[in-house]
């Protein structure tokens, strides 16, 4: 199994009055609001990513509102990026032809090229500026335009701006990423009449070079960036270019990072070009890098903000506050409306040492749920979104644990309000002891919490909140000093309640009584604590420290039971409000850390609680998966071989450490095993296996997978998990803890080229998974018969779609796992289990 995985892991903070979007500095002219997709969760579901314009998916209408049209003579023939209501990027090739800005225009808001769509804009161009430095004569370097249109496009659900990354932003190869167009839909195709996207992989820059010296004509350049499969099947292809390449920013926010270029044909692999003719090789996608053209796109944009700033309506327009108190009123005139499309910021820099303290005294700002359209927002220490606000109700006093901080106020071209009116001042840390209390406290290092008038009783009705950032790639720990609040049974009426981030989406601990709680720990670098008190009885309060531990350090499995994981809470109460007869949902629902794809990573104790380890005297033989409480998957070739002991065998669940005693976990005897009567140890066909126990499983943190419709397929390029706990590459011993890796579904036909010379190759009832041009990405020994599971389309559910069964190695390059398609199978599996277990079925 291997070593370790990834993910996107993708905070997002929020309620009514403040939620996470893009922290990048509201720089240029670009919206606060960029890169958030108004039809959707910011935070889509990592495993979407992968659902894969050649080879890609017809979008909903306005999930990617930044997308533009260029049109010459209202004909669509290149693509574009919505940065701000003036401004659109896209690729220098595609507007180098003589007298084309008298035929050209820009349309936004367009899906389908054939209708004219409810918020569909155009607008023509005033003019065009392509890069200094790009070559027609080699279109491939430098090769990105500004187009400045004549008008402001309005913002709305389907015509809305990507945002431009960070200089320092980095999207590191395996990270994946969306581009769309009304392109080819295969080379030499047909044109798309509606949108289409496709995700693919950033590569990394060596394998992006290599690829492209194989061509007849080798390319390099300064400003290229490559992405797509080695085997091919997913590309942009004709008249894409100028599109987006986008990508989601650690902060939530779409961001723009490429501009679709050119690549040698589409969606060509480029795995075996030297093998091929010079006329049929491939290439990945090659895109325009805009982190590198960053200076060349702010040089014209800024220069446009300054142009405008003498008659912008705020009071201080990307200036500082003065002094280290005062008051700001936005608009100035208290009884003014603002105005449509502000972009507005202030700074606030006070002493080292020192913090801020902002206090409102007047609010009328568009009210939202999540304040998508007007809103106020403001940024402290790193970019960090302390809040967005909105709505009529003036926001709670708001300290901030840092000696800098930046108001930004954005408006649309809808409704309008009042403003704001605010009162800041610098503060010693130690002057507000009840900080959290008499407001909304943000801290940013190490310190104590405690609650007001602490030790003395604190007040009734009381209601405090600290939200506390740690630093990137930190946790935080905190630890109670005393405590002593009214007891409750459930801590109904008294409480200190930690949650997982300020949406309060997830609770990590509740605690009320007099005993010292157990520390806690949270599960990513934020966490919002909660201090309530009823209309009844007081007492002496509580105090408790908080720090900061790197992630690196910290090893979930082996935390001390002192402290107390997120997983950890209700699991008991979770795993009961689960009916028996649900299959394919856990409890601890499964995380992922990293942000790239990366190989594996330690799983989530209990995050996939159908894992099942096939055992002959204690040692891990296979893995398996739980169907029933009294029926198992696993692989035929496990059994096949070891005939001898065949009265030894036991399957254990419920277990994360395989080598630890672990109070979860049930061992059962095997009343038989049932392998499949077609099963050729040869070809590796119908590797399946049933194994009937004997006695029932308790599903509490054991839970069944579901299983898939007959002769489901399983789509190419779709993401799933495998689970388990064997050898992490051929040199390295077992892994004691469940593994888990992400693994996209390979093309059938590319599958079958890489093993055309396996005996029997790879039949229809088997697929491919992984990443055959990378090595240690794969499952190993120990592994086989384990599961390969694949969320359902409304992400509600895990389906068992594949079982472990062989490849060549563990992990190497140009051989991926091969799987057992369960699909095939269902008949088979139904005829054997029906009638002695209760029939499961998803949410």
């Amino acid at each position: 199994m291997p070593a370790s995985l990834g993910h996107l892991l993708l905070l997002m903070i929020g309620t009514t009055y403040f939620r996470e979007g893009s922290s990048r500095p509201m720089s240029l002219q670009q919206d606060a609001k960029c890169g958030k997709k108004p039809l959707e969760s910011s935070t889509p579901s990592f495993y979407n990513y992968l659902s894969r314009i050649v080879g890609g998916n017809q979008v909903q209408q306005g999930s990617h509102p930044w997308q533009m049209s260029l049109k010459q003579a209202n004909s669509h023939y290149c693509g574009g990026t919505l940065v701000s209501t003036q401004w659109v990027i896209t690729a220098a090739h595609c507007v180098q032809s003589r007298n084309l800005l008298s035929s050209l225009t820009v349309t936004a808001g367009e899906h389908d090229l054939s209708l004219t769509e409810v918020e569909e804009q155009t607008l023509p161009v005033k003019y065009i500026i392509s890069h200094p430095k790009f070559d027609p004569r080699k279109p491939m370097n430098y090769d990105i335009a500004l187009l400045k249109v004549d008008g402001n496009f309005k913002y709305g659900p389907k015509v809305w701006p990507a945002c431009l990354p960070n200089p320092d932003e980095r999207f590191d190869p395996g990270y994946i990423c969306s581009t769309c167009g009304w392109g080819r839909l295969r080379e030499n195709g047909i044109l798309a009449q509606v949108l289409y996207e496709v995700d693919l992989p950033i590569l990394d820059q060596d394998e992006c070079s290599r690829a492209l010296l194989t061509l007849q004509k080798p390319v390099q350049g300064d400003t290229l960036m490559c992405a797509g499969f080695p085997d091919g099947g997913k590309d942009a292809c004709q008249g894409d270019s100028g599109g987006p390449l986008v990508c989601i920013s650690e902060h939530g926010s779409w961001t723009l990072v490429g501009v679709t270029s050119w690549g040698m044909g589409c969606a060509r692999g480029w795995v075996h070009n030297l093998r091929k003719k010079y006329h049929r090789r491939g290439s990945p996608g090659v895109f325009t890098d805009l982190i590198k053209l960053l200076p060349w796109i702010q040089q014209y944009m800024a220069t446009d903000v300054r142009m405008k700033s003498s008659t912008a309506s705020c009071s201080v327009q990307d200036g500082r506050l003065p002094d280290n108190e005062g008051r700001l009123h936005f608009p100035e005139s208290p009884k003014r409306f603002y105005l449509d499309n502000q972009l507005c910021v202030w700074t606030l820099l006070v002493p080292e040492g020192m913090h801020i303290l902002l206090n409102f005294s007047h609010f009328d700002v568009e009210p939202d749920t999540f304040c998508d359209y007007d809103s106020l927002s403001v940024i402290s220490k790193d970019d960090r979104l302390v809040g967005k606000f909105c709505g009529m109700d003036p926001p709670l006093p708001i300290l901030i644990g840092s000696n800098s901080v930046r108001l930004t106020f954005v408006s649309d071209n809808k409704e309008h309000g009042t403003g704001f009116s605010m009162k800041y001042q610098a503060v010693a840390p130690a002057m507000l002891p009840d900080s959290g209390c008499g407001s909304l406290a943000i801290l940013f290092e190490e310190g104590t919490i405690q609650s007001m008038h602490y030790p003395e009783a604190y007040s009734n009705l009381a209601d405090c909140q600290w939200i506390i950032h740690a630093p990137e790639n930190y946790v935080v720990k905190l630890t109670y000093e005393n405590f002593n609040l009214e007891e409750n049974k459930d801590c109904t009426y008294d409480s200190v309640t930690v949650y997982e981030n300020v949406a309060v989406e997830k609770e990590i601990a509740r605690s009320c009584g007099f005993a010292i709680p157990a520390p806690v720990l949270s599960s990513s670098s934020t966490i919002l604590i909660r201090f309530h008190s009823d209309e009844s009885e007081t007492f002496g309060g509580f105090r408790a420290t908080f720090s900061f531990i790197p992630l690196a350090d910290l090893n979930i499995s082996n935390t001390s039971s002192e402290v107390i994981l997120p997983e950890q809470i209700n699991d008991h109460e979770d795993a009961i409000g689960i009916p028996d007869n649900i299959c394919g949902v856990a409890a601890n629902q499964p995380r992922f850390l990293f942000s790239r794809i990366t190989g594996g990573e330690e799983a989530v104790p209990y995050s996939w609680p159908w894992q099942a380890s096939m055992q002959i005297s204690g040692e891990n033989i296979c893995g398996g998966a739980v169907l029933t409480n009294m029926w198992v998957v696993s692989a035929a070739h496990c059994f096949t071989y070891r005939k001898q002991y065949r009265n030894l065998w036991r399957v254990v669940v419920g277990v994360h450490d395989i080598k630890a005693q672990e109070p979860n976990s049930q061992k059962r005897s095997v009343k038989k095993y049932i392998i499949h009567p077609d099963f050729n140890s040869t070809t590796m066909d119908s590797d399946i296996a049933l194994v009937q126990l004997t006695e029932p499983l308790e599903f509490n943190h054991v839970r069944p997978v579901c299983l898939p419709e007959k002769d489901e397929k399983v789509e190419p390029s779709r993401v799933c998990v495998i689970t388990g706990w064997g050898v992490q590459n051929e040199d390295r011993a077992k892994s004691r803890k469940l593994q888990q890796l992400e693994v996209p579904i390979l093309d059938s036909e590319e599958c079958h080229n890489y093993y055309m010379n396996h005996s029997g190759g790879v039949s229809k009832q088997m697929f491919c998974a992984g990443f055959p041009t990378e090595k240690d990405k794969d499952s190993c020994s120990g592994d086989s018969g384990g599961p390969l599971v694949c969320l359902s389309e409304d992400s509600s559910y895990y389906t068992l779609n594949g079982i472990i069964s062989w490849g060549f190695g563990c992990g190497r390059k140009d051989y991926p796992g091969v799987y057992t398609n369960v699909a095939s199978f269902i008949g088979w599996i139904n005829q054997h289990i029906s009638g002695t277990s209760k029939p499961l079925h998803s949410f």
